[in-house]
């Protein structure tokens, strides 16, 4: 199903483009994800006061159930660094003030500074609608 775009026709190409940069890194997220813990669904991050990207915060499961929730003021395992750092691209590709919620995968949390990504369980498809059970 073709999502419409809401960018101007003269920007549609790079919007096209971002998106499937997007989709890239939401099937990269999704092999990281299930190699490290296979029942992750949803990732929530914060922005980060020092450097001004995003920070891994809490990890849910299928039913919206917290499976992990990281101490902000310690930097993750190595082993989620691959994970954060292709959450924070796509936390800033995400354009949220042009583009409806989840147009390029990322969902904005009540709190302003807070995104969730629900990782699809097929990666090739869109991402379910898990953000409301989060909150």
């Amino acid at each position: 199903m073709k999502v419409q775009d809401p960018c101007q026709s003269a920007d549609q190409r790079v919007c096209e483009a971002t998106r499937d940069l997007a989709r890239a890194l939401l099937r990269r997220m999704v092999e990281t994800a299930a190699g490290i813990e296979p029942r992750i669904r949803t990732l929530v991050a914060t922005q980060s006061e020092h450097s001004g990207g995003y920070t891994l915060w809490r990890l849910h499961g299928a039913n919206g159930r917290l499976l992990l929730q990281f101490d902000l003021l310690q930097e993750p395992q190595p082993v989620w660094n691959k994970l954060t750092a292709d959450l924070c691209l796509l936390a800033r590709l995400a354009d949220l003030r042009t583009h409806p919620p989840g147009f390029y995968y990322v969902h904005p949390l009540p709190d302003p500074r807070d995104i969730a990504v629900p990782l699809p369980a097929n990666p090739r498809g869109l991402a379910p609608r898990t953000i409301g059970r989060l909150q």
